[in-house]
């Protein structure tokens, strides 16, 4: 994939900055290709001699996505214990670098095995155990109601926008304790490396369900077994990647307009 002039330049300008990281470098790194995979923002595997990190230009946009860099910061500082992270070099609102992780990225196929499904189940086990003081408890239906202003009403109408904020709105009256959440953890976000697993992209995460990463890193229950009741839970998760693809994506709108009609059908109709 070619690298965009505007990007390049970004990331260059950036590499200038490279004294002031607590990374592994004798000498200014240099790009030395474009990774592929992310789509909120533009990663560079970067080098210097032998050392490798991985240099994020954050997508100034990202904050319409529901993104909190400061919350993003906050976790992976409390997570660096843990090894369950790539280590962090460098992050501020604009740009992060992190260590580069060379190892398999997981899929559907990967995480159904059984050894490697005991290391993610240990993996959120431990996350879950951490404990934030500076973190808010993400409440789902403000969450959500950002996502839908910002998706035009002839795409959500009233009703359609109020069935949904419903479901979020369930999902916080319930009973639940607060845990640490990536709330993005699908299998493309895990690499098994030669000390592990490691978890990326964190910038999604919050304090939340305790259910919501077994939930969102697969769609059936071979990891945990998940209560009846948590269908609704299910149901925002898809609402929420359908609001996501319609903010950055408009030419999807209507599509994710049919998509949401027929999860609100789902959730309401009839045992």
């Amino acid at each position: 994939m070619p690298i965009s002039s505007k990007a390049q330049k970004l990331a260059e300008v950036t590499l200038n900055e490279w004294r002031h990281w607590q990374a592994p470098f004798h000498s200014q790194p240099k790009i030395i290709k474009l990774l592929e995979g992310g789509l909120t923002n533009t990663s560079y595997l970067i080098e210097s001699g032998s050392q490798r990190a991985v240099l994020r230009i954050n997508n100034p946009q990202a904050a319409m996505l529901g993104v909190n860099r400061h919350t993003e910061i906050t976790v992976l500082e409390t997570l660096q214990s843990t090894k369950l992270v790539p280590t962090t070099y460098f992050a501020d609102s604009n740009y992060l670098v992190s260590e580069y992780i060379d190892g398999d990225v997981l899929d559907d196929n990967k995480v159904s095995d059984h050894a490697i499904k005991k290391q993610i189940e240990q993996g959120i086990e431990a996350i879950q155990n951490q404990k934030l003081v500076d973190v808010e408890v993400r409440n789902y239906e403000a969450y959500l109601h950002e996502y839908c202003k910002q998706v035009s009403t002839s795409y959500l109408d009233k009703t359609t926008t109020q069935s949904l904020l419903q479901i979020a709105r369930d999902i916080d009256s319930q009973d639940w304790q607060p845990v640490l959440c990536h709330h993005d953890l699908i299998p493309e976000n895990m690499i098994m490396s030669s000390r592990g697993l490691i978890i990326i992209d964190w910038e999604y995460a919050s304090l939340g369900h305790p259910q919501f990463d077994y939930l969102r890193l697969t769609n059936n229950h071979d990891i945990r077994d998940i209560p009846a009741n948590m269908c609704n839970l299910e149901a925002l998760q898809a609402i929420l990647i359908q609001l996501w693809y319609a903010i950055l994506y408009p030419e999807l709108r209507e599509t994710a307009q049919h998509k949401l009609i027929k999860i609100i059908e789902t959730v309401q109709a009839p045992p």
